[in-house]
């Protein structure tokens, strides 16, 4: 793979993750359990973390990184905080909503690992940075089997 292709995928990989980023502090500042809102607002800075790791290896490719989510982000977000003005608080419509990004997020840094030759150095960060998403995604979903036995 050459170094266009590499940052094309990069970019869009920032895109997804910038997406993931603003929809996981929506969802925490919707959610009402404390241990739930702050599980969601770490998960975000995960994303922050790996935006930040991959703009700085497309910059070292001589790339310029993509630096916002896409307007179809921003469109989801405002949805959700509608659906909270209507139903309340209902935080298993807000996991509904994060878990359908968490997993487009999972195929898309899946297909990146498996399906792409990258640089050695840029796989090694990609495949990290999908094993950190499926942590904390799985994390997620286990609070959410706690959450739904207190209800």
């Amino acid at each position: 793979m050459n170094d266009l292709d590499t940052i094309t995928l990069l970019n869009r990989l920032i895109v997804t993750s910038r997406n993931g980023e603003s929809a996981l502090r929506a969802a925490a500042s919707e959610a009402h359990h404390a241990e739930l809102k702050q599980s969601l607002l770490e998960y975000s800075h995960f994303f922050t973390e790996a935006v930040h790791e991959m703009q700085d290896a497309v910059h070292k490719l001589g790339g310029h990184p993509k630096g916002l989510g896409t307007f179809d982000g921003t469109v989801h977000r405002a949805f959700m905080h509608l659906n909270a003005l209507v139903e309340g608080r209902n935080e298993a419509m807000i996991l509904d909503r994060v878990e359908s990004d968490e997993r487009e997020a999972d195929l898309r840094f899946d297909d990146a690992v498996s399906h792409w030759d990258t640089p050695p150095e840029i796989h090694a960060m990609l495949e990290r940075q999908r094993d950190g998403a499926r942590q904390r995604h799985a994390a997620i979903r286990a609070m959410r089997a706690r959450l739904d036995t207190l209800h």
